[in-house]
C-alpha cells in the first residue's frame, strides 16, 4: 500500500520544528555568556526538550570540525583572549570529560580552577536526554548511549565513582525494571518483512530468542516458540529452502567445523564475517543473511562486517551449538546490565550536579530522574567547575606555563575566544585531536587518525498511545530490509517520580534505529559512507520513513500516523561508536603489533587523552576509566 503525505501526517502540527534540519527556528537570537543561544529576555531553551534534528547532527555543533576536517576553516581576525584562566581545561563535555573535570577536582579538594567546553548546547556527549511533554505525563527517552554495566568482579575508577553518585547497578535492575511487563500483555519480539525485499509487508511474531536488550524483557525464549515458529514456517514470505534453512539454524547443534580443534575454530570464526559463515560452511540460503540481517546494526556493523565470533560471543547469533566451544566462549555474562530511562544521561546529570553548584538539588538517580538542570548556572564565574557549552575548540598547543586553547562559540561563524590554564585534557573523539592539536608527534597523529568512528541513528518518536503495539502483540520489532532495522517500545524501567507507560492507551516513546551498511567495502569507509548519508539526510525524510514504516508494520492493527505521532525527535550521530578491532580488518591483530590506541593516547606536554577510543573499545564504565588515567597522567 502507497500513502500520500497526508495521510502519513506530514503536515501535522506536532513537536517536530524546534530544529527544522539543524537551523534554530526562533526570533533573533544572542549568545549568552556561556554560549548557550538566548532570545533577549529569555532564559534559554532546554536542550533536552528540544524536538526535531538533535545529536551531533546540527550546524552550530558540528560546522568548526567540518571546516578544520576540509581545511577551509578561516577565522575571521584574533580570537580574543578571555580575562579568565583555569588550572585545567577540558575539551569535550561527554562522561569522559565530566569525569575528568571530577577526578581533577578530587586530586585538588575541589579548589581547582577547571573549565569544560563542548561543541553541543547540551553537556553528556552520546550521553544526552530527550524529554516531552511535562510533569507526570513527560516521557523520557535516551538520546543515544544506552546502558552501564557492573561486572561481578568490577574494578576501576568507575566503580568509585558509580559508588559516590549512588549508582548501585544490582540495585536499581532489581529494583526499577520489569521485565515481565509486556510479556504479561501478550508482547514480545515481531518481525516486520518488507514487500521490497521479501514481496509482501507482513508482521510475524518472531520466533527466535531476543538479541538486543535482552536483559530488559523476560522471558527472553518466548515460551509459545513452538507454535511461533509453526506459524513463521507457514506464513513467513521466505523460499521454503530459506524457511527451513532457519529452522535447522536455530535447533540443530551441528558442528559445521568439523575435524579441527576448538582453538582453530575459534580461530576460523573469528577470521571470517557471520554472513560468510552462514552462507559457507552452515550452507544457509542467501535470505537467511537477510533476514537476519538487523540483529546486529545495535553495534553499527552488519553481518559481513561482524566475525563469526562475535556474532556467538556478542549477539548470541545462532549456529554455534554444536562447535564444542568452551565455557570461555559462551555468550552469558557474569555481570548486569542497566538502562535508565534516560540511558546514560543520568551518569552525565549526576555528575554536573556534583561539580556545579545548584545545578541540580538531587543526589541519586532517583532524585534527579524530573528534575531541570539548571543551565544558567553551568557557566558561572562563581564556581570551580565551569562547563561552556556552543564552545568548539579549533587549536590547542602547550605554551609557556602551560596550554592555550582557543575556540569558536556558536559555530564556525561565532565568536573567537581563547582561553589559558595549566594544563588540558581532551576528551573529544581521536580522530579530531590531530586536526586541534597539530604540533603533536607524526606517529601519534597517525595512530589517532585509525580511530574511524561508527554513524548511528535513534529517532524517538513521541505517541499519544500504544493500541496498535499492544494489538499487535509486539514491543521490539526487528524490520530486516526496511529503512529502520529496529523499532523500540519504551522499556519497562521505572525510577523516583517517573513511570513507564502503564496501559495501551497512555502515551508513550519508541525508538527506531537505522544502520549504515555497504557490504564488500573496509568498515572504515562503510563508516564514511554512512556519515556522509546521515549528515544529507533532511529532517522531512527521516520524518516520511518514520510515518511509513510505522503504518505499514502497524496499520493493520490500527495505527494511523496522522493520528498516533504526536512528536519527532531525530539524533543524528555521524561520530558515534568508538571504533572496536576485527581481525577482519585490523592486521596488528594476525601480525602482534601493539594496538594503535596506545600510541594514540600518550600524554603531550601538559595535554593528556581521555575518551573511549583511547581504550580500544566503548563503553560508558571505559570512558570513566579512561579519564581517570588522564588525569593521572597529569600529575
Amino acid at each position: 500500500m502507497t500513502f500520500s503525505d497526508a495521510s502519513l501526517g506530514m503536515g501535522r502540527p506536532i513537536q517536530r520544528r524546534d530544529f527544522l534540519n539543524g537551523a534554530l527556528m526562533s526570533g533573533a537570537a544572542i549568545l549568552a555568556p556561556g554560549g548557550l543561544a538566548r532570545a533577549a529576555g529569555d532564559p534559554g531553551p532546554y536542550p533536552p526538550a528540544l524536538t526535531g534534528m538533535r545529536g551531533s547532527g546540527y550546524p552550530t555543533a558540528y560546522s568548526t570540525g567540518h571546516a578544520l576536517r576540509d581545511h577551509v576553516f578561516a577565522p575571521k581576525g584574533l580570537a580574543s583572549e578571555t580575562a579568565d584562566s583555569y588550572d585545567l581545561i577540558v575539551v569535550g563535555g561527554g562522561i569522559s570529560g565530566l569525569a575528568a573535570a571530577w577526578f581533577y577536582q578530587q586530586r585538588h579538594g575541589g579548589k581547582a580552577r577547571v573549565l569544560v567546553i563542548d561543541n553541543h548546547d547540551d553537556f553528556g556527549g552520546h550521553a544526552k536526554r530527550n524529554e516531552f511533554g511535562e510533569g507526570a505525563g513527560m516521557r523520557l527517552s535516551n538520546a543515544g548511549s544506552f546502558n552501564i554495566f557492573a561486572d561481578d568482579h568490577d574494578s576501576g575508577a568507575h566503580v568509585d565513582l558509580y559508588r559516590t553518585l549512588g549508582i548501585d547497578i544490582a540495585a536499581l535492575a532489581r529494583d526499577t525494571v520489569d521485565p515481565g511487563f509486556y510479556h504479561r500483555l501478550g508482547m514480545g519480539q515481531g518481525v516486520f518483512f518488507d514487500r521490497e525485499t521479501f514481496g509482501r509487508d507482513v508482521l510475524l511474531p518472531d520466533p527466535a530468542p531476543w538479541t538486543d536488550f535482552g536483559f530488559l524483557y523476560a522471558p527472553n525464549v518466548p515460551p509459545d516458540a513452538q507454535s511461533r515458529w509453526a506459524r513463521f514456517m507457514a506464513e513467513a514470505p521466505l523460499s521454503e529452502r530459506a524457511r527451513a534453512d532457519l529452522h535447522r539454524l536455530y535447533h540443530a547443534a551441528t558442528d559445521y567445523l568439523p575435524g579441527i580443534s576448538v582453538e582453530e575454530k575459534v580461530r576460523r570464526l573469528d577470521t571470517m564475517s557471520y554472513a560468510d559463515y552462514l552462507t559457507g560452511p552452515v550452507g544457509c540460503d542467501p535470505m537467511v543473511a537477510t533476514y537476519l540481517r538487523d540483529r546486529t546494526f545495535g553495534s553499527g556493523r552488519g553481518l559481513s562486517s561482524t566475525t563469526a565470533l562475535s556474532a556467538h560471543q556478542r549477539f548470541g547469533l545462532p549456529g554455534f551449538a554444536g562447535l564444542g566451544l568452551p565455557a570461555a566462549y559462551d555468550t552469558d555474562e557474569s555481570g548486569t546490565s542497566y538502562h535508565f530511562p534516560e540511558g546514560n544521561a543520568t551518569v552525565a546529570r549526576l555528575l554536573v550536579g556534583r561539580l556545579i553548584p545548584g545545578a541540580l538539588k538531587g543526589r541519586d538517580a532517583a532524585a534527579v530522574m524530573l528534575e531541570r538542570v539548571d543551565y544558567a548556572r553551568l557557566d558561572d564565574p562563581a564556581n570551580a567547575t565551569r562547563i561552556r557549552l556552543n564552545a568548539t575548540a579549533f587549536h590547542v598547543a602547550n605554551g609557556p606555563g602551560g596550554v592555550e586553547v582557543s575556540y569558536t562559540l556558536g559555530g564556525v561563524d561565532g565568536l573567537l575566544r581563547k582561553t589559558r590554564a595549566k594544563q588540558c585534557v581532551l576528551a573529544c573523539w581521536n580522530y579530531v585531536i590531530p586536526y586541534i592539536c597539530p604540533d603533536l608527534p607524526a606517529p601519534q597523529r597517525e595512530a589517532l587518525a585509525y580511530n574511524v568512528k561508527t554513524p548511528n541513528l535513534w529517532v524517538n518518536v513521541w505517541l499519544n498511545n500504544w493500541r496498535a503495539f499492544h494489538r499487535a502483540g509486539t514491543c521490539f520489532m526487528n524490520a530486516p530490509g526496511s529503512y529502520f532495522a529496529s523499532l523500540i517500545l519504551e522499556q519497562p524501567v521505572s525510577i523516583g517520580g517517573y513511570a513507564h507507560s502503564a496501559t495501551p492507551d497512555d502515551p508513550t516513546v519508541m525508538t527506531m534505529l537505522r544502520g549504515y551498511e555497504t557490504p564488500g567495502l573496509p568498515i572504515k569507509d562503510q563508516f564514511r559512507l554512512g556519515r556522509a548519508e546521515l549528515y544529507a539526510t533532511p529532517f522531512e525524510t527521516f520524518e516520511r520513513e518514520t510515518r511509513s514504516q510505522l503504518a505499514r508494520a502497524l496499520g493493520p492493527h490500527g495505527f494511523d500516523p496522522a493520528r498516533d505521532i504526536a512528536g519527532l525527535t531525530v539524533n543524528r550521530w555521524g561520530h558515534g561508536y568508538s571504533y572496536w578491532y576485527s581481525a577482519l580488518y585490523d592486521d596488528f591483530l594476525k601480525t602482534g603489533a601493539p594496538p594503535p590506541h596506545l600510541a594514540a593516547r600518550q600524554p603531550f606536554g601538559a595535554i593528556a587523552i581521555a575518551n573511549t577510543d583511547s581504550g580500544g573499545t566503548d563503553s560508558t564504565e571505559l570512558a570513566i576509566d579512561m579519564a581517570a588515567r588522564a588525569v593521572a597522567e597529569l600529575g
